[in-house]
């Protein structure tokens, strides 16, 4: 039987092909961006000569029977489309989804009742639609940066492509107070080989080989304290507001946290997954200075993993309503720093309803394709219809 990777999750990729696709990605942006983003290719994608073409090349491969059709919303296996799927029933528009060789890829057509049609691949983005920091986004580095530029919260920390930078990063990390610190892969997401609570040269070196599998470079900075946020903006307006968090116990001072998991485990509530308790968790917990067979102070609360949300134990909650002024306007202003209409930031903060302003906090990464139905999905909170959303940027 093939060996799970504990340290991809619940989301396993393929490592070596995975290393490759991350480094090149991020190695040949220069010249990537020279090649798509000149005045040659602006003027193609602005006279809608990009979607033509893609629709010539899809009805040849129809003819050649290598691109065929599935109609059957339940047959999709992708939540995201799914979720649009169900606005386009409502809104008249016709949905399908493409299959390459039979095979789904995550790519689609919709109709609407104006016979407008447009093919897409994830998430549609508006017509004429082209901008540079798209092929940018899933850079955690430059990300950070641009932000950073632009006098928006990051954590501090820096890139590195060989331990002894890594090494001089985590030094001042912790000549500044900063430490914990949070290692992981500059390129990649769902905090594949991300390890937390790095506080020493040793933590340091084996949380740096892990992150390495998945990627050339790697990325060391300040472990902020407090929940995942998902801020999701469509068409530069904020559509929901997620918080995601680990899987937690809340000490007792009688209970072992692994005893604590069990009850948790023994009264499970739909849609989330037991909490693991082996050896990753103890190796997880052992960076806190605790183990499975300690027992909690009272009140004490604890995380068992890097990972977040339901499928790892964790909650989720639609935090919108809750969310204070300023950081709505703040996560608009990051989507309008980079001038994309369609993004899903990832932003630690204590306390969401309370200023960022008053807060240790920071934007951590962008998604260039967002799992939108996670605001249609919360354990708790209203669900937001974010995919409504979606479908009027694109005017259907």
């Amino acid at each position: 039987m093939k060996q799970v990777c504990i340290y991809c999750g619940n989301n396993p990729v393929p490592h070596r092909i995975y290393w490759y696709n991350e480094t090149l990605n991020i190695f040949l942006t220069p010249l990537r961006q020279s090649i798509l983003y000149n005045p040659l290719t602006q003027v193609f994608a602005v006279k809608k000569v990009g979607q033509k073409f893609l629709q010539m090349l899809i009805r040849v491969g129809e003819r050649l029977k290598l691109v065929t059709w599935q109609t059957d919303k339940a047959k999709c296996k992708v939540r995201r489309a799914q979720v649009m799927w169900e606005e386009a029933e409502n809104r008249a528009i016709v949905m399908r989804e493409m299959l390459l060789f039979g095979r789904p890829i995550d790519c689609y057509e919709a109709k609407s009742a104006s016979s407008k049609t447009i093919i897409f691949s994830g998430l549609p983005r508006p017509e004429g639609y082209l901008n540079k920091w798209l092929d940018l986004m899933d850079d955690k580095w430059l990300f950070k940066k641009k932000l950073a530029e632009n006098n928006l919260p990051v954590p501090a920390g820096g890139a590195a492509w060989t331990f002894s930078q890594a090494k001089k990063i985590f030094k001042k990390l912790e000549a500044s107070g900063s430490l914990p610190a949070i290692v992981k892969p500059r390129a990649g997401s769902r905090g594949r080989h991300s390890t937390t609570y790095v506080s020493t040269p040793a933590e340091l070196k084996a949380a740096y080989k892990v992150a390495k599998q998945l990627c050339f470079w790697v990325i060391i900075e300040q472990q902020l304290k407090g929940p995942v946020y998902r801020a999701t903006v469509i068409d530069f307006q904020l559509s929901g507001v997620l918080r995601g968090d680990s899987p937690q116990v809340v000490g007792d001072g009688q209970h072992t946290i692994k005893e604590l998991a069990d009850i948790k485990n023994s009264l499970p509530h739909p849609g989330v997954k037991n909490i693991q308790t082996g050896d990753q968790e103890n190796i997880f917990l052992a960076r806190q200075k605790l183990m499975l067979n300690s027992v909690l102070p009272v009140g004490k609360t604890v995380s068992l993993s890097e990972k977040i949300g339901v499928n790892y134990g964790g909650s989720s909650s639609e935090d919108y309503s809750l969310c204070h002024p300023d950081n709505k306007e703040l996560f608009v202003r990051a989507a309008k720093i980079l001038g994309d209409p369609l993004v899903g930031f990832d932003f630690i903060i204590p306390d969401v309803a309370k200023s960022f302003k008053e807060q240790l906090c920071g934007f951590i990464e962008v998604n260039s394709l967002p799992f939108i139905n996670l605001h249609h999905d919360p354990l708790l909170g209203k669900p937001q219809n974010v995919a409504a959303r979606v479908w009027q940027m694109v005017g259907m």
